[in-house]
């Protein structure tokens, strides 16, 4: 990046997307400006900066952090422990289904048992807006771009999921709140898989977006594996879409 940042990566943790930025140097006069920093790297829930610091420059970094609410952070023992769990998590080479299964809790173990649950990929929705009907998702890391439409859809079948009864919802459902226009159209589903698969782990779209035979349909993931930015979402230009936020987070 320009004038000395360099944006390392960014990790999900706790439903908010982390970034890490490596700053060269920090002078007297760029101090009062790295609170402005989230503003340049875009995209980001929380904003963590390194740099390097002679024990002089740390006295008058500690003074200013005391008075800036906006860059005061402390390294206590939980950002300590945020930070490794990012780090080792940049560092690790992508994860396999294999890894992902031996990881679950006994709880999510269950809940595959009982629902169902055909994949294990990890789903977060920054809601963020690129432009006037584009709207960004993360697979797998992998950044997607969905119009309203198969954004709505998708976001009504994370809800029902994310209510823990196994996410089936009816397609005449979606019909009545007026999430899909036809129940005899088939296309969103399948535009929705063609627009997800190359992001999946195991690259099916049909076994994502899975449909049951019963005119029902749901997104075959655990719901501890959906993740979401509610303040964003809460402020989209759809207001259907702003309903299903708020929704969302009662959940």
């Amino acid at each position: 990046m320009k004038q000395g940042y360099f944006y390392i990566g960014n990790k999900i943790h706790g439903g908010n997307k982390i970034g890490l930025t490596f700053v060269l140097k920090i002078t007297n006069r760029s101090l009062l400006k790295l609170s402005r920093l989230i503003y340049v790297v875009k995209n980001n829930s929380i904003l963590i900066v390194f740099t390097p610091l002679s024990r002089t420059e740390r006295v008058v970094f500690k003074k200013h952090l005391k008075t800036n609410e906006t860059v005061r952070k402390y390294f206590d023992a939980e950002v300590c422990r945020l930070l490794e769990n990012i780090i080792s998590g940049l560092l690790r080479p992508e994860i396999g289904v294999d890894l992902i299964i031996r990881q679950l809790t006994k709880d999510q173990e269950e809940d595959y048992k009982n629902f169902e649950y055909k994949c294990y990929d990890r789903l977060h929705i920054p809601g963020g807006i690129l432009m006037k009907r584009s709207n960004e998702i993360e697979l797998n890391g992998h950044r997607i771009r969905l119009g309203d439409s198969m954004f709505r859809l998708f976001l009504r079948l994370a809800l029902e999921l994310k209510k823990r009864r196994g996410g089936w919802v009816s397609r005449h459902t979606l019909e009545s709140e007026g999430i899909i226009t036809d129940v005899d159209k088939f296309q969103i589903y399948s535009n929705l898989r063609t627009s997800l698969q190359g992001s999946l782990l195991d690259k099916e779209g049909q076994k994502f977006i899975e449909n049951n035979g019963s005119k029902q349909y749901r997104i075959s993931l655990h719901p501890d594996f959906i993740t979401y930015h509610r303040e964003k979402l809460l402020k989209h230009h759809d207001s259907s879409i702003q309903e299903l936020a708020r929704k969302l987070s009662a959940c």
